[in-house]
């Protein structure tokens, strides 16, 4: 299925696209919240890895 934006009769294109850009949100809200806190290293790699993958998706949308 190819996205066109001028083909999304039924909003599923556009959903997609308002969950990317919320994700993206609440992604870099945890990751500010993370380096404010004093939680292991570990924890912070996988939450900046995480928002990483998620702005890798958004950029392919």
């Amino acid at each position: 299925m190819s996205y066109r934006s001028n083909d999304d009769e039924d909003g599923i294109n556009s959903e997609i696209h308002q969950l990317v850009s919320e994700l993206q949100r609440d992604a870099e809200r945890l990751n500010i919240a993370v380096d404010k806190t004093d939680i292991d290293a570990e924890i912070k790699h996988m939450v900046s890895a995480l928002a990483d993958k998620i702005d890798g998706l958004a950029s392919l949308m």
